[in-house]
């Protein structure tokens, strides 16, 4: 992508509202979360779930979760099984990642409709039994938990992130009240942002049956999309050949009704509609009462994210389609930049990436209308503000993932969804979303509103 000759634009997006660990959405898999997003993306871009080429969504827990999740999601959703998918786990940047993956797709002229986000159940992460394969000789087994290896657990330099960032946080001189102020500041920008019904062009709510469990009550079911051949495939006279000429058997016939995880009717539910770890009676003092993570430390329960569980989505397609459909885009997908540094030093990546997006596109920081900078934990939004010259009041306006939560494989797709939902709020303009990522990696995304 170059800044000014994108023709990836986002037609409609959509979150489900983030829960907390066991809350509300811990019944509902990874899959079906990212398929609710999905759906309500789909409504809101008014197009017709056969319109949809290809997913990709992000997922960084799929220990547990099945064959390729994205998959799942596109026939949880009802879209036809000519849809391909794939999923990718960039750690926290997943999310994001995706979407930046559609909008590669789209400029290549690979597809012309893409659905991309990403989706995380943190409270469905399994625990892993991993010598169990070759048998237990003697003593004791250890049961490990996939959340903390996969999610959380720095690879290179053993211990867990927030080990780490506390570590990195007193190197870099970022004080225990300047990252609980930043926290307490991140709550009530997420609930006066609520409050003001800000967050609805975003949030899509669910509700969460109580019987039949693991399923969402709907309206209505989606009415599942046809098979499409692609014209590629087909003959010289458009029909498909030999190759596509096949029925499956009855045993091999999907029956949506029964297979999705939706229900309809006078069902008990529980309903979320906000996200459910934000505080509205946060205040510092509650704040400096709380305990470190680690002794010595200066992170805590008050001013890292929470565990969550939560999806996004966005249907993503080209300029020509959106015009020749009379669409008119929420936004454009302008350019992306990602960098890698050490392992544990996660805060200063964000601000990497987004210096080398601004070098690449020739943009000034001044020029940028809208700032979210994923708060995977205060020190790090606090971190990249300080790097980029940025007041940090002028990001995350309202309220980031130390209010509403970090579900890890989903936050990426949400940052890029709240530029979205500001610059349209302001009429227009450009955005960044950068994210820090496990392994020491760093993304960010140019996002611009005409």
């Amino acid at each position: 992508m170059t800044v000014m000759h994108s023709k990836a634009v986002v037609l409609g997006m959509a979150r489900t509202p983030f829960g907390r660990l066991s809350g509300t959405l811990a019944p509902l898999e990874a899959t079906t979360l990212g398929s609710a997003a999905l759906l309500a993306a789909i409504e809101r871009a008014h197009i017709g779930s056969d319109e949809i080429e290809h997913i990709v969504m992000g997922q960084v827990l799929q220990a547990g979760a099945g064959q390729n999740p994205a998959r799942q999601v596109g026939f949880k959703s009802g879209l036809a099984k000519t849809v391909t998918a794939e999923t990718i786990n960039k750690v926290c940047a997943s999310g994001l990642v995706a979407l930046v993956h559609a909008s590669q797709l789209v400029n290549g002229d690979a597809n012309q409709v893409v659905a991309a986000g990403g989706m995380e159940s943190m409270s469905n992460a399994p625990y892993l039994l991993k010598e169990a394969r070759a048998g237990y000789r003697f003593g004791d087994g250890r049961l490990i938990d996939a959340m903390i290896h996969d999610g959380l657990w720095d690879y290179y330099f053993p211990m867990t992130m927030a080990s780490q960032g506390a570590k990195v946080a007193n190197e870099l001189g970022v004080s225990r009240d300047a990252q609980d102020e930043f926290a307490y500041h991140s709550h009530r920008r997420a609930t006066e942002a609520q409050a003001r019904g800000d967050l609805a062009d975003e949030i899509v709510p669910i509700r969460v049956a109580t019987k039949p469990k693991g399923k969402i009550v709907l309206e209505k079911l989606p009415e599942p999309a046809r098979a499409r051949v692609p014209v590629a495939a087909g003959s010289s006279n458009g029909a498909a050949d030999a190759v596509w000429d096949h029925e499956p058997s009855s045993e091999f016939t999907l029956r949506y009704g029964e297979w999705a995880p939706f229900v309809t009717g006078d069902v008990p539910h529980s309903t979320l509609d906000r996200d459910e770890s934000v505080r509205t009676d946060a205040s510092l003092e509650t704040m400096a009462k709380l305990r470190p993570i680690d002794p010595g430390g200066t992170i805590t329960a008050g001013n890292a994210p929470g565990v969550n569980d939560g999806a996004a989505a966005m249907i993503v397609a080209s300029t020509q389609y959106a015009r020749d459909r009379g669409h008119e885009p929420l936004a454009t997908l302008l350019d992306h930049a990602c960098v890698a540094w050490d392992s544990p030093y996660i805060a200063l990546t964000p601000a990497m990436a987004a210096q080398k997006l601004l070098a690449k596109t020739g943009l000034k920081k001044d020029q940028i209308d809208v700032w979210e900078i994923n708060e995977a934990f205060s020190t790090v939004a606090l971190t990249s503000a300080h790097r980029l010259g940025l007041n940090p009041e002028n990001i995350n306006r309202f309220g980031g993932a130390v209010a509403m939560g970090h579900p890890i494989g989903a936050s990426g797709a949400r940052i890029v969804g709240a530029v979205i939902n500001q610059l349209r709020k302001r009429g227009g303009g450009f955005g960044i979303a950068a994210i820090c990522s496990g392994g020491g990696q760093g993304d960010a995304l140019l996002i611009e509103v005409k």
